[in-house]
């Protein structure tokens, strides 16, 4: 066939085609120009999962009645002038292509009044074809129809799944606006039901609980973080909510991300939010967050896709970065200073364990009491409850130990799996921090001098963090090139091999920032119980009732999970018989 221009209402279509791919297309479509709008509040009508209809009304600024018409034309847009505009993009949409893409699949009727024009208008298209435009009272605002979606495009009508599915993204195209704009109130009607609805009161935590339910938002810990760009640039922030690691998904599909207000996808990112877990889920695990970046709009590529789902960064691993790393430390700092109220509810335990755990019964106040000398691990120290604090776990009771690496444990709420290694390093990191706020760490003279000769790397590491060790009680002196004279040491390693330790708190160290934290965090890894270890039944109860007292005993410092809880409702289920 010659070579010739495409007629306009099949080039239309096929610009449908690329945009508009089901019914949540057109409500993103529809939601993002009203927040451009300026909209203080949306609200989604939908029946027959988008087939029949979509109605999307806002109170934004509305259309212009000279400008109505144009407005669905191809490539009429009111975001943009120039292509310079492209890279200082501050609207969601800019393409001057969606009003256009969903008229030429569909009956639509817009009705719409300019805040400062006095009458309104009402326009009819069918198959983006102009059919009646007139003149209407109307508030200030726009009320977009959308019937009959794809009428005139059977074969994707047919690709088209349930009306079940298909609520089911529109329910969360809504979802993610409604958190990306806390401070605009959305609602959601399907088929006569309201379905979701928000306030608009400018608070994301409300939105999320809302969105996530109020269990799943219990669950999660609040990021707020800044990564500094080079010097005289601004940054970039990474704000929002992550699960702890008692809640996660067998999928990556609650991991909500948006940039500078948009909703995106990106496997990168969603890849640096799972790595920020590493340690803390197991396989085949992830995480649920909801995370808002904001950037300056020069330093991300918004024209890359149709759908503009997905996005371009001028430094991707910048980005990366900073995400994994806001991520990451929001759990570390929530394990270091969550209330005991808050453990609770993230690991799920019923008011009637909290009330037992509470109580401490009489037989387990008198074994708190009683020494613990000569239990064969010098490591776990005596006196489990010494340090007075109020409990963070239930009363649990040893039922074994499984792989030379757990511990097995009952309790009022269920069935507990604790990792000894983490467990121990946990309680060993809260020793030493007591202990530093009360006078310093308590040390020991060595019997023997003990002589460690450390690669070069370490040996400069050592040099450069000499105050940090010398703030935990050692005494280490220069022997020689690369070898060092340890006299003096922390009690938990007071009775280890200094050259069994130290190049591995060293290894530690020179990954990391070099601070007093790290260096204890380090110290309290390299003395905790190793996995493959065995443990006689006291010491694996005198480590529990450690790990009762800690102010954070899920995590350990280095963001390990320590233990893992099925309560006696899940274990039922899993016996229960069909």
């Amino acid at each position: 066939m010659p070579i010739e221009l495409l007629p306009e209402e099949v080039i239309g279509r096929i610009a449908a085609g690329e945009a508009i791919e089901r019914p949540a297309s057109v409500v993103k479509e529809l939601i993002e120009n009203a927040i451009d709008a300026g909209a203080g509040s949306v609200h989604i009508e939908v029946e027959a999962g988008g087939r029949r209809l979509l109605r999307v009304t806002d109170n934004g600024a509305g259309i212009r009645h000279a400008e109505i018409e144009l407005a669905f034309k191809r490539h009429a847009t009111s975001k943009l002038r120039a292509v310079e505009d492209l890279q200082q993009l501050t609207t969601l949409g800019f393409r001057g292509e969606a009003l256009a893409s969903i008229a030429a699949v569909s009956r639509a009727t817009i009705v719409t009044r300019h805040r400062q024009e006095e009458m309104g208008a009402s326009l009819n298209l069918r198959g983006g074809f102009i059919e009646r435009l007139k003149r209407v009272g109307a508030p200030a605002g726009t009320v977009v129809a959308i019937e009959n979606l794809f009428f005139n495009t059977p074969a994707r009508l047919a690709f088209l799944k349930s009306d079940a599915t298909e609520k089911r993204h529109i329910h969360w195209a809504v979802l993610r606006y409604a958190m990306a704009y806390p401070a605009i109130a959305f609602g959601l009607r399907q088929d006569g039901r309201e379905r979701f609805r928000s306030s608009g009161g400018g608070e994301l935590a409300d939105v999320v609980a809302n969105a996530l339910g109020l269990k799943a938002f219990r669950s999660m810990v609040a990021v707020d973080s800044l990564e500094a760009l080079k010097p005289g640039r601004s940054r970039i922030q990474v704000a929002g909510f992550a699960s702890l690691p008692s809640m996660s998904r067998a999928s990556r599909d609650r991991i909500i991300l948006f940039v500078n207000g948009r909703a995106i996808q990106d496997s990168a990112l969603s890849h640096a939010v799972t790595q920020a877990y590493d340690g803390l889920l197991k396989t085949g695990a992830f995480p649920v967050a909801v995370l808002l970046i904001t950037m300056p709009p020069d330093l991300v590529d918004v024209n890359v896709h149709p759908t503009k789902a997905e996005v371009r960064f001028r430094d991707s691993q910048l980005v990366f970065v900073a995400v994994q790393r806001a991520v990451r430390e929001a759990l570390l700092g929530a394990a270091d200073a969550a209330p005991a109220a808050d453990l609770w509810s993230a690991t799920g335990f019923t008011d009637d364990a909290v009330a037992y755990h509470n109580a401490q019964p009489a037989w387990r106040k008198a074994s708190a009491d009683d020494p613990f000398d000569d239990i064969g691990l010098d490591s776990i120290p005596a006196g489990a409850d010494a340090p007075n604090r109020p409990r963070t776990l239930p009363v649990l009771r040893v039922v074994g130990q499984v792989g030379a690496a757990y511990i097995i444990a009952e309790g009022p709420a269920g069935l507990y799996l604790i990792d000894q290694n983490a467990a121990h390093e946990r309680v060993l990191y809260q020793e030493l921090i007591d202990e530093s706020a009360n006078g310093g760490v308590e040390s020991a003279a060595l019997a023997e001098s003990q002589t460690v000769l450390l690669a070069p790397d370490d040996a400069e590491t050592l040099r450069e963090a000499s105050d940090l060790f010398a703030q935990l009680s050692f005494e280490i002196e220069v022997f020689g090139p690369n070898s060092f004279l340890i006299r003096r040491a922390p009690r938990i390693v007071a009775r280890l091999l200094a050259a069994d330790y130290l190049p591995r708190m060293l290894e530690s160290l020179r990954l990391s920032r070099k601070t007093a934290e790290r260096v204890t965090q380090s110290l309290a890894t390299v003395a905790a119980v190793r996995s493959g270890q065995i443990m006689q039944r006291e010491e694996m109860q005198t480590l529990i009732m450690q790990l009762e007292r800690c102010p954070a005993p899920f995590v350990s410092p280095s963001g390990q999970k320590t233990l893992i809880h099925l309560s006696r409702e899940e274990l039922a289920d899993e016996f229960r018989r069909s």
